[in-house]
């Protein structure tokens, strides 16, 4: 049976109904990548979150008749994965360690993955500062703004996955980063970096 096509609503309907193994590899091959990206943000650890990645897809097999119809498929995906590694993390009497703690030393990078979900940001910044620097900037955030800021870039969610699986609409999100990026580049200007630190 050839599925590739079909939505999201009509595979999970397809596992549900008929246990259609296809059905799940395709659901796989469309979200796995971001959904792996959401669980390892949490986990922080690649083998752990391979587990908890096929933890997750097995409860979409088993639960894929309990979606309710609520939001997106994508969102139902996502928020089992967060549930998932929670529970792992529960299980290691971990605790989830600050996203900012795992900003990489090249932070065009943040702005580029930004600018490639699609914030519609006309003004890109970047920026050559300390790490320190930039999760003092990021702590200045509002807590809505940092979230879609941080799912855009450590996640790769576009605009649409950060809605659904916030449960928000679609335009506040891209208000959200919009502002986000705003309030930052404000905030580097405020601490000194001159103009053209800041194209």
């Amino acid at each position: 049976m050839q599925v590739s096509q079909d939505s999201d609503e009509t595979i999970l309907h397809l596992i549900a109904a008929q246990r259609d193994p296809k059905a799940l590899e395709t659901l796989y091959d469309r979200h796995s990548q971001t959904v792996y990206n959401v669980i390892h943000r949490i986990v922080h650890d690649p083998a752990i979150a391979d587990d908890v990645l096929q933890e997750t897809f097995s409860k979409v097999w088993q639960k894929a008749g309990e979606f309710s119809g609520q939001g997106s498929v994508a969102g139902w995906i996502f928020r089992i994965a967060r549930n998932k590694s929670l529970d792992q993390l529960r299980r290691q009497k971990a605790r989830p360690q600050p996203v900012a703690s795992g900003f990489a030393g090249d932070k065009q990078a943040l702005w580029g993955g930004l600018a490639t979900a699609g914030t519609e940001v006309e003004q890109v910044i970047e920026l050559h500062m300390s790490n320190h620097h930039l999760r003092e900037a990021l702590a200045q955030i509002p807590a809505e703004q940092r979230h879609c800021l941080e799912m855009a870039y450590f996640d790769g969610m576009t605009q649409k996955q950060i809605a659904e699986y916030t449960q928000t609409p679609l335009g506040t999100v891209k208000t959200r980063l919009r502002t986000g990026l705003e309030r930052l580049e404000r905030i580097f200007r405020a601490a000194g970096y001159r103009d053209e630190d800041i194209k």
